[in-house]
């Protein structure tokens, strides 16, 4: 499964990667401290692959008016 983490504050500025959900930063959707989604972002996923993932993540930015840049995160390669 793959997720994505969507920061508020930061979105425009830092690339949006898209995390395997066994990830250290990841852990399902939950992020690196349990917290998973807060006031400050949020996790999309479970994703079943990665392609999935991707088109999720294209789609979404399509409704910011702005294209932060996305990649894969190291845990998908």
């Amino acid at each position: 499964m793959y997720y994505f983490y969507i920061n508020y504050p930061t979105f425009k500025d830092r690339t949006i990667l898209i995390h395997y959900g066994d990830c250290g930063q990841c852990k399902k959707g939950n992020g690196m401290f349990d917290s998973g989604s807060n006031e400050k972002g949020f996790w999309a996923g479970p994703f079943k692959d990665l392609n999935q993932a991707e088109q999720s993540l294209h789609s979404l930015i399509r409704l910011f008016n702005h294209k932060p840049p996305t990649g894969n995160h190291s845990c998908c390669n």
